[in-house]
C-alpha cells in the first residue's frame, strides 16, 4: 500500500510545474523564452565584462551594452581597437541574431504549436507523485471534484483518464461549479482523452506513483435503458480492475496505489474480491469496493428513519464541514479521556488499531487544548437508559430501485436492534412494478415489516392520473414518505417519475383536506441536482442527491481509503447481512441515528442544560456506560456538529453552535447549550 506520508516541498514542486506545463502550455513557452532571453542578455554581459577596454566597469553597465548591441547591432561603439573586441561582439551580435530577431521568432513559434498541439493530443508524459487518479467518466466525476474544494487544494492533484472528450469533461465540471454557485477554485486537474485499457496511456499518466486510483462505472453514451446497460458496466469495470492490477504487478508493490472500485451490485463485487484474494499473495494492495446501491439503501433507510440526518450525514461525509479522520491512538489515553483533552474534535471509537475523530480539518484532528495534560475534569451526570424510537409507526416507499432491497434490509435490522420500535411499510408503485413489490413484501427476511394493518404493497393504476381513488387515510401515523428515482428511464426523463409521485400525492393530500393535519415528510431522491430547489419549495420536503453522496464518499476515499470502513459501519445496523465476515464475526462497531430530545433523555433526571459542548459530549459517554456519544444536534430544523469550529472561541469548551453553510443568522451563541424537548440530539451508538 502506498504511504500517506505529506508531499514534500519537491514533489509538490515538481507537481506544480508538470500541471502548468500540461494546462497552459502557451503560457509555459512564453516564460521559457522570456528566461532564455534572460539569459542571452547574461550569457553576453559576462562575455563583455572581459574586454580590455571595459577595465573596471560594472556588470549593470556591460547588461545595458550587451542588450543594445543585441537589439542594435550597428551600434558597436569603440570595441573595433582590439581583435577580441571584433570577436566577442560579434559572439553577442549573433546571440541577439538567435533570440530576438524575427526570423527566429517564426522558428520558436512554429516549436511553440508544435508542443501545444502535443499536449492537446496527450502525448506528454506526467510526472506527477502521490496524485489522484480518476479512470473512466460519469456524471459523478464533477461533485467529487467540486468537493475537494473544501479540502487542501494546494496538495491535491488529479488526473482523469477517460474515453471521453477533453472539452466536454471540463464543460461537465465547470457546469457543477456555476451551479452551486461558485468560482472554480481547483487548478491543479489534468483531463486526459484516452482508454484506461491501454498500459502506454496508464505509463503517461503516472500511475503507479499515484496515492490512489478510483475506478468509476462507465457511462454508456446514448443509453435509454439503464438497468439493460448494468451487465456491460459491470463487466468493464471488472476487467478494467483486472487490468490494472495486472499493470501494477511489475512495480513494486509496497509502494502500489490504493485502489477504489465502483460496483453496482454485489455478483460484481464479489468477482473482484475474489480475483483480488487470489491474485494479491503480497497482500500490500489495498482495494475497497464500493456497491454503491448498497450504500445508499443503508443511508435512504436512516434517512427515511430519520429525516434530520439527511444533511448531517452529508455534512460528515463531505469535506465542505466536518469529516472523519483516523490517526494513530494516543499512549495509554481512552476516548474518555481523549473527550476531556481535545480542543475542537470529537474522538468516536478506536478501530483497527487507530482512532477515529470527527474534526474540521485534518490540524484539528488529536489537537490538544492547553494545559490540558491527561484530560481536564467535567462534570458528571448521573447514569440513565436513553429511549431510542422513531416518532410516528409507519414509513411509506414511493417507487423501486435496486436500492429497494437494502432499504427494507436495514429497516429490518433496526426494527430488531432496537426492540420495541413499531415500524410498518408500505410500498407504493406503478403496475409494472407490482412482481417486486409482491416479491418485497413475501420475502422472509422483510417480513417483520409488514406485520402491521394497512402494510405491504399498493398499486397505482397510472402516475399521470389524479390519485384520487388512493385511501386517504393512507398516510396516518405516516413518519415519511420516500420517493425512489427511476432508473428505467432515458436520459431526458431523469427524475421524471419521482417528481410526478411527488406532485400528485401532494396534489391528493391537499384535496382530501388533511393538509393540516400533515406532520410527515417527503424526502425524494433525485439524480439531477437542478432538480433539487423544486423539491425544498416546501418546508418539510427533503431532497437526497444520491450523486452527491457517492461523489463526496469518493472524494473522501481518494484521500484515505481506510474511510470507508468505518463509514459504512455507521450506516449499518446489527444483524446486517454485511456487519459480519465470512467468519461470521461482526464487523459493525457503530451507528449514527437522530433522536428527539425528550425522547432520548425520558429516563434522565436533571435540567438540559450544559456549560459545554464537552459536557454534555463526556456526559452522556459516561451516563450511558460509553454506549452514546453526542456528536451534534437539530434545532429548529438546522443540525450543528459539535466539531465545527471557525476559530478560537467556538471550541469544545463553548456552547457555540456553528451550521454547515457559515451562515450568521443560523449561529447559536449562548452561555450555555440548552436543549429543548423538540430539538433532536445526533448520537452515535457503539
Amino acid at each position: 500500500m502506498r504511504n500517506n506520508d505529506s508531499i514534500t516541498l519537491t514533489e509538490k514542486l515538481r507537481n506544480k510545474i508538470n500541471i502548468y506545463r500540461e494546462n497552459k502550455p502557451s503560457a509555459f513557452i512564453f516564460i521559457l523564452v522570456i528566461v532564455s532571453n534572460l539569459a542571452a542578455v547574461m550569457l553576453s554581459s559576462l562575455l563583455l565584462l572581459f574586454l580590455p577596454e571595459n577595465k573596471g566597469r560594472g556588470f549593470g553597465e556591460m547588461m545595458r551594452f550587451a542588450f543594445t548591441l543585441m537589439v542594435n547591432p550597428s551600434g558597436r561603439y569603440q570595441y573595433s581597437d582590439y581583435p577580441v573586441s571584433l570577436i566577442i561582439t560579434t559572439v553577442v551580435v549573433l546571440l541577439g541574431m538567435i533570440s530576438l530577431t524575427g526570423g527566429t521568432v517564426g522558428y520558436i513559434t512554429s516549436i511553440i504549436m508544435n508542443i501545444i498541439e502535443k499536449s492537446s493530443s496527450s502525448r506528454r508524459n506526467l510526472k506527477l507523485d502521490k496524485h489522484i487518479v480518476i479512470l473512466n467518466y460519469n456524471h459523478k466525476v464533477p461533485a467529487l471534484i467540486y468537493d475537494y474544494c473544501f479540502d487542501d487544494i494546494s496538495s491535491t492533484y488529479i488526473v482523469i483518464l477517460a474515453d471521453k472528450e477533453k472539452s466536454f469533461i471540463e464543460k461537465q465540471i465547470d457546469d457543477v461549479f456555476s451551479i452551486y454557485g461558485k468560482k472554480k477554485k481547483l487548478f491543479n486537474i489534468i483531463v486526459r482523452n484516452g482508454n484506461p485499457l491501454s498500459k502506454l496511456e496508464l505509463d503517461k499518466i503516472s500511475l503507479n506513483t499515484a496515492k490512489t486510483v478510483i475506478i468509476m462505472s462507465p457511462e454508456e453514451d446514448g443509453a435509454t435503458d439503464r438497468s439493460a446497460s448494468y451487465n456491460a458496466q459491470s463487466f468493464a469495470i471488472s476487467k478494467l480492475f483486472m487490468f490494472i492490477s495486472s499493470y501494477l504487478k511489475k512495480y513494486d508493490a509496497s509502494c502500489s496505489p490504493n485502489l477504489i472500485v465502483e460496483t453496482p451490485n454485489s455478483d460484481i463485487e464479489k468477482i473482484i474480491s475474489e480475483y483480488h484474494d487470489e491474485s494479491d499473495a503480497s497482500g500490500h494492495q489495498t482495494v475497497e469496493l464500493v456497491n454503491y446501491n448498497e450504500l445508499l439503501g443503508k443511508i435512504f433507510a436512516i434517512v427515511t428513519m430519520m429525516p434530520s440526518l439527511n444533511d448531517a450525514l452529508l455534512h460528515m461525509i463531505s469535506f465542505e464541514g466536518v469529516e472523519f479522520y483516523i490517526e494513530d491512538i494516543p499512549d495509554g489515553i481512552s476516548v474518555s479521556e481523549d473527550i476531556r483533552r481535545q480542543k475542537s474534535a470529537v474522538p468516536i471509537i478506536d478501530k483497527g488499531g487507530k482512532r477515529v475523530y470527527l474534526a474540521e480539518d485534518e490540524n484539528a484532528a488529536g489537537q490538544i487544548k492547553d494545559g490540558a495534560g491527561s484530560g481536564s475534569a467535567v462534570p458528571e451526570i448521573k447514569p440513565f437508559k436513553p429511549v431510542v424510537n422513531i416518532d410516528k409507526s409507519k414509513i411509506v416507499i414511493v417507487g423501486s430501485n435496486s436500492k429497494l432491497k437494502y432499504i427494507l434490509e436495514s429497516l429490518a435490522c433496526f426494527k430488531k436492534e432496537f426492540e420495541g420500535t413499531d415500524l410498518d411499510v408500505i410500498l407504493m408503485d406503478t403496475e409494472e412494478n407490482r412482481e417486486q413489490l409482491e416479491k418485497c413484501c413475501s420475502d422472509p427476511a422483510y417480513s417483520v415489516l409488514f406485520e402491521g394493518e394497512g402494510s405491504g404493497a399498493v398499486v397505482i393504476k397510472d402516475i399521470l392520473e389524479p390519485l384520487a381513488d388512493l385511501d386517504p387515510h393512507i398516510l396516518d401515523n405516516t413518519n415519511s414518505v420516500l420517493f425512489l428515482s427511476d432508473e428505467n428511464c432515458e436520459d431526458g426523463h431523469i427524475d421524471e417519475k419521482p417528481l410526478l409521485f411527488w406532485s400528485r400525492l401532494n396534489n391528493c393530500k391537499v384535496k382530501n383536506g388533511t393538509e393540516n393535519a400533515q406532520s410527515w415528510e417527503c424526502i425524494v431522491e433525485v439524480l439531477d441536482m437542478q432538480n433539487k430547489d423544486i423539491i425544498e419549495s416546501r418546508d418539510r420536503d427533503q431532497v437526497i442527491l444520491s450523486e452527491k453522496f457517492l461523489s463526496c464518499l469518493y472524494a473522501q476515499l481518494g484521500k484515505d481509503p481506510k474511510r470507508l470502513e468505518f463509514i459504512r459501519d455507521m450506516v449499518t445496523y446489527e444483524n446486517d447481512s454485511s456487519s459480519v465476515n465470512k467468519n461470521n464475526e461482526l464487523l459493525n462497531d457503530c451507528s449514527v441515528i437522530a433522536v428527539g430530545v425528550g425522547m432520548f433523555f425520558k429516563n434522565y433526571e436533571g435540567p438540559l442544560d450544559f456549560a459545554s459542548k464537552r459536557e454534555l459530549i463526556s456526559g452522556v459517554f459516561e451516563a450511558t456506560d460509553h454506549r452514546y456519544l453526542p456528536v451534534g444536534c437539530v434545532k429548529n430544523g438546522v443540525h450543528y456538529l459539535f466539531a465545527r469550529t471557525n476559530g478560537s472561541n467556538d471550541d469544545l469548551d463553548t456552547a457555540v453552535l456553528l451550521p454547515k453553510n457559515d451562515d450568521e443568522k443560523l449561529v447559536i451563541r449562548e452561555n450555555r447549550l440548552k436543549l429543548d424537548p423538540k430539538d433532536e440530539i445526533i448520537v452515535v451508538k457503539m
